[in-house]
């Protein structure tokens, strides 16, 4: 599949910001509160009220896909009956995981009962007209999203809208390596190991990288301010 430059929407994001007040009561001296302002001021995130953006709240794995396609200028595609796993036309990130599966953004681990078959149509004669590959099995886009997954989401979307700047090997050898390394999923590691040496995402003071942790609201702005920024 032809993977197409995208960049124009993030740096649209980097030079036009919406005249947004940012009055959260709960931010003010919070680390990431910088990070928070930026994309509220840019109308990328908002609060759970005018006053409080809940920093320390969990984000679930649709809210993030759908923040780290708009970061990275991937738009949503026209939701397909029988196309987009478990999700429905009412599903509100229904267009943005059609996308996502259309693309290939989303590992097959973060599927649960994965299955994919190709669907063939054909002429009268019996000949093969037109073909298609159907994916099944559950998205779950209402649970939190572990910083591993938001890891490995966050380097797809960076990845693929950018290949045809970064169509070399990245030497790895130098990324810092995390006291839990050996908790990371093997299907994430690479990611995460991108991630890092791309500076988005990074560890904690005790050099811990928490896997398995959901990821906050104020996790998920750093990261997607670090990304818009690149």
């Amino acid at each position: 599949m032809k993977k197409i430059i995208t960049i124009m929407l993030a740096a649209m994001l980097l030079t036009t910001g919406s005249a947004y007040a940012v009055n959260f009561e709960d931010t003010k001296g919070h680390w990431a509160e910088a990070a928070i302002d930026t994309l509220v001021q840019k109308g990328i995130v908002d609060g759970i009220t005018d006053s409080t953006f809940a920093p320390d709240a969990e984000v679930t794995r649709a809210q993030y896909l759908k923040m780290i396609m708009e970061a990275t200028g991937l738009k949503p595609t026209p939701y397909r009956a029988g196309e987009c796993l478990e999700v429905k036309a009412s599903d509100w990130y229904a267009p943005y995981l059609q996308k996502a599966l259309d693309c290939g953004l989303i590992p097959e681990s973060m599927i649960a009962g994965y299955k994919q078959n190709v669907e063939y149509t054909v002429d009268e004669n019996g000949k093969t007209i037109e073909s298609k590959v159907v994916y099944s099995g559950a998205f779950n886009g209402d649970l939190n999203i572990s910083r591993e997954e938001m890891a490995v989401l966050t380097q797809y979307c960076y990845q693929y809208t950018r290949t045809v700047l970064t169509n070399k090997e990245t030497d790895l050898s130098d990324v810092n390596t995390f006291n839990d390394d050996a908790v990371i999923s093997d299907w994430a590691k690479q990611s995460v190991k991108m991630a890092v040496a791309n500076g988005f995402i990074e560890g904690s003071d005790n050099n811990m990288f928490n896997p398995k942790n959901a990821t906050t609201r104020a996790q998920a702005a750093t990261v997607i301010n670090r990304v818009i920024s690149k």
